[in-house]
Formats: structure tokens, sequence, C-alpha cells
């Protein structure tokens, strides 16, 4: 039997352990980059995404629509001065309408749009802005009456409307819709539901016409928006508070 040694076989030679351990931290840099540009790309496409929507939402074809009729309705110069005591109700969840209901800066605006218990500004035709104090409230009818902090200021109010039917009148509201501000439309009163307890008007109504005006021919308060249909053979037209449920929450 012939001895034979280690050295006869042609053995690999085993790389040594360090090799192993160096790429390790290589591995997991590649691993950190990748997680990051995936979380990179994410936020990139939700951008994005919000970008789309928002410009589908501003420049829809809707929007052309509503945009064109307002620049319309603006040109007959009383309806434009309507347009100055229309406000923008602010709160930090969002933004409604309100307007003047007196030369001391008192705005009628829905409870649901004024934020009780955070801070509140009011935003006017010719962009100035003051903060704002509700007043007086009433969670049932969705009405809320605030006030401007803006001393020796005098405001122009809208005029208010003696209780009356106005089924099938024609009618106007001016409120900021979706990403739009102080847009108008016109429509007519469809129905009144109940003992006046609401108005259905075909006016369209979106997200921030919450405390419009509805306006009559006349440009009186006949109405205050605070919601839209949902019926299917509707397309979003508004749901007012009359002027019959306003005027006892201004009186008292």
């Amino acid at each position: 039997m012939s001895n034979l040694s280690n050295d006869s076989f042609n053995y690999d030679e085993e790389p040594p352990l360090s090799d192993f351990l160096e790429d390790e931290p290589k591995k997991e840099k590649k691993g950190r980059r990748r997680f990051f540009q995936i979380i990179a790309l994410l936020v990139a496409l939700a951008l994005f995404v919000q970008t789309v929507s928002f410009l589908f939402e501003h420049y829809s074809l809707n929007a052309w629509q509503f945009i064109q009729e307002s620049d319309s309705l603006f040109k007959d110069e009383a309806i434009e001065a309507w347009q100055s005591s229309v406000v923008v109700v602010e709160t930090n969840l969002g933004h409604g309408t309100g307007f003047f209901v007196s030369e001391k800066g008192e705005v009628l605006t829905n409870h649901h749009v004024s934020d009780e218990q955070g801070p509140l500004w009011v935003v006017t035709a010719d962009g100035k802005r003051y903060s704002a104090q509700s007043i007086k409230h009433d969670t049932e009818k969705d009405l809320a009456l605030v006030r401007v902090d803006a001393e020796n200021e005098s405001f122009q109010p809208l005029r208010l409307a003696e209780p009356t039917s106005f089924l099938n009148e024609r009618v106007i509201v001016i409120g900021h819709p979706q990403t739009h501000s102080f847009i108008a439309n016109e429509g007519h009163v469809s129905e009144e539901i109940g003992s006046y307890q609401r108005l259905s008007i075909t006016n369209d109504v979106y997200p921030g016409h919450s405390g419009s005006p509805v306006l009559s021919q006349e440009g009186e308060v006949i109405g205050i928006i605070y919601a839209r249909s949902l019926e299917e053979r509707t397309h979003g037209e508004g749901l007012a508070i009359p002027i019959q449920q306003v005027l006892p929450f201004l009186d008292h």
C-alpha cells in the first residue's frame, strides 16, 4: 500500500472567515438603500396621485362649467355687489361659507362649519383675513353666528327676506365649492319641505358650499345652504335652511 500524503490532493484553498464577515455590512447598506428608495418612490407616487386629484377636481369639466357660469353671472353689477357680503369661514378642520348679517361683522354660517373648540377665521372678498369668535349656535338647526375681530370697521350685510313661499323662484348661490372661491351659480327653488323646514334648490352644491346664502332676484337671503341631495335623480342639488328658520335664530 502506498503512502499518500495530503499534498497529493489538489484542494481548493478555503477562503478565510473574514471574507464573509466583510460582505455583511455591504449587504446591509445595500438593503437599507433599497428600503429608502422604495419609501421615496411611494412618497413620490402619493404626491403624484394627490396632485392629479387636485388638478382633476380644480379643472374638471364640471368645474369649468360652473366657473364660466359664475363669470357670466358676476357681469351683473347687482350680483357682483352681493359678493362683497360673502366670506370664507376657515377652521383647522377645513372651510365653508358665510355672509355678513350686520355692519358690526356678525357672520351667519352653519354650525358644522364653525369649530367651537378651535381657532376661527373669516376671509372677505377683498382678501382680508380676520380672526373670529363663535357667539351663538343651534346644533338642531345647524346654524351659527360668528363675529370678526375688527374694531372700527364696518361691513356690508345682506338683506334678509320676509318669510313667504319661494317655490319655483329663481335663486343665486354664492360660495366656495371645493378648491374655488366666490363662485356664483343659478337655479330655482324646486321644493319646500315640511312646514318651511327645508328648501330644495336645483343649484349644484359641492363641499365648501355649506353656509352659502341662497339669494332671491332682489338680492335678499331666502335661505342658507347646509347640505346637498344624495338622491340618484339629482346631481348634487342643494338643500337649504329657509329664512323662516333663520330669523328666529337671529332674533333670540
